[in-house]
């Protein structure tokens, strides 16, 4: 039913070409399919007094499924969209996956990151807010600069705007690719993940040449 309705609420994201558009959407409602399925699926029924949500907004869509991920899964398992193959509820998902709702475990996660990377969306990200494990789906690069608080938004240059729009479709970067995608140099790409991190949109996680930055959802 839920899926039904959100087929008809998505409207074409914005891209060049008609037939890109309708790619780019297509590939936005599979992520959402699997997403959803995910929080019916894998949520803890043990929280009867919480719901799975879907909230709906003009540039992110937010799916709400009650309980942390099944140990011994972390949440940077599942913001990486890698995590081992695990479920809470093994009948619940056998039932999904004969009714071809549900693919294998693991493959739903890897099916997300591959459908943004094929259709130039921005990567999904995970994030805790108890009791809730959230995940939110961008429906556009844009978007990203847009759903920024606007006093981060202030300070932040263009060029730091327009690489964030970058990282946050990423989720995860070295500064030496990212000043690669940015083409600019090595050192002032630093300064703009650096400012991220000091905004609170990023963390910092390594030392040395194994340095990442990381999205802050």
């Amino acid at each position: 039913m839920s899926l039904a309705w959100l087929r008809n609420k998505l409207p074409n994201v914005l891209d060049r070409t008609e037939a890109r558009r309708r790619e780019s959407t297509d590939a936005l409602f599979e992520i959402l399919r699997e997403g959803i399925v995910n929080a019916l699926v894998h949520r803890d029924y043990d929280i009867a007094q919480a719901k799975c949500h879907l909230v709906v907004r003009p540039d992110l869509i937010e799916i709400r499924s009650p309980g942390k991920p099944v140990s011994p899964l972390t949440l940077s398992q599942l913001q990486s969209f890698d995590a081992p193959m695990l479920s809470r509820n093994p009948a619940l998902h056998y039932v999904f996956s004969r009714m071809e709702l549900a693919e294998e475990r693991g493959l739903g996660l890897k099916s997300m990151k591959r459908l943004a990377g094929e259709s130039d969306l921005p990567l999904p990200a995970y994030r805790w807010e108890d009791p809730y494990l959230v995940l939110q789906v961008l429906r556009s690069h844009q978007g990203a600069v847009r759903m920024l608080p606007e006093q981060k938004r202030k300070e932040l240059s263009a060029g730091e705007l327009a690489g964030w729009q970058w990282l946050r479709g990423r989720g995860r970067a070295k500064s030496s690719d990212y000043a690669q995608s940015r083409e600019i140099a090595e050192r002032v790409a630093r300064r703009h993940l650096n400012h991220f991190v000091e905004l609170g949109l990023a963390r910092k996680s390594g030392a040395g040449p194994s340095t990442s930055y990381e999205v802050i959802a």
